[in-house]
């Protein structure tokens, strides 16, 4: 358990940018206040995973394709639910971020939660149903109640514990650590390119409101296509974006390393 005043430790990697002539990878050492620093588990959804949805080749939802699926899990378990049990461990606050779908179905999800708003009136649109058209070609008919997604939930070996926090909206989110004085998150989960950088709660809405926003490299995957997949492009080019623009990515290792020097 962490001492008052303690100090996680962290060896960062950034990619610099400038000057644009000269670039490349930079390290730095982070030291960051234990007591304001979160953990944070983003859309670990539990398709295809033990007592989760079936992966349906009917539907492309989730992580997408077979192989994404089998890899999300395997860094759930050896990542992220490590990570996890390391900050717990050393008393740093963890967290998770879900979708407003798997929220709905946990009450411990709604703590401050925004108020439900009626929706902005919308313009007629200029081609009618081809949007849905699109949404179909991509993900399968009617995905959204017929497929997984409509059925997933929490991935059991990363499911929060009582006092956790849980949320899946930004400003519900940030008033929930402002409560509890965090300034520093971490952050694991899926999809690097997607969710992780641009869903509710993720990287490019918490930036902005001044939070310190970090990576563990190798607790995140893209939505890797299946040619895409044994190079990772969307993977590599998600956390180069992030390493760009955002802050600093590290490793399970050293985040675990730097936990252990608290307890």
């Amino acid at each position: 358990m962490k001492q008052a005043g303690a100090t996680l430790r962290l060896p960062g990697r950034y990619y610099r940018t400038l000057p644009i002539d000269d670039t490349g990878y930079e390290t730095e050492m982070l030291e960051l206040a234990a007591e304001k620093t979160a953990f944070v588990a983003m859309h670990c959804w539990d398709i295809g995973c033990e007592g989760g949805p079936d992966v349906d080749p009917q539907y492309c939802v989730g992580m997408g394709f077979p192989e994404n699926f089998a890899e999300a899990e395997r860094i759930m378990v050896e990542v992220i639910r490590p990570a996890m049990d390391a900050a717990r461990a050393a008393g740093i606050a963890v967290c998770h971020i879900e979708s407003d779908t798997i929220a709905a179905k946990h009450p411990e999800a709604q703590d401050d939660a925004d108020a439900a708003t009626e929706p902005v009136a919308q313009p007629p649109e200029v081609v009618p149903g081809w949007r849905q058209s699109m949404l179909h070609r991509a993900h399968g008919p009617d995905y959204d109640t017929l497929s997984p997604y409509a059925r997933m939930d929490r991935a059991k070996v990363v499911s929060p514990l009582p006092g956790e926090i849980y949320a899946y909206q930004t400003g519900q989110f940030d008033r929930l650590l402002r409560r509890r004085g965090i300034e520093n998150l971490i952050y694991t989960g899926f999809a690097t390119d997607m969710c992780v950088l641009n869903a509710g709660g993720g990287i490019a809405h918490m930036a902005p409101l001044g939070y310190r926003v970090f990576l563990i490299r190798d607790g995140t995957l893209g939505v890797e296509l299946p040619d895409t997949f044994d190079e990772r492009i969307a993977t590599r080019w998600a956390i180069r974006y992030f390493e760009c623009h955002y802050g600093d990515t590290i490793t399970l290792a050293e985040f675990v390393n730097a936990c252990e020097e608290l307890s």
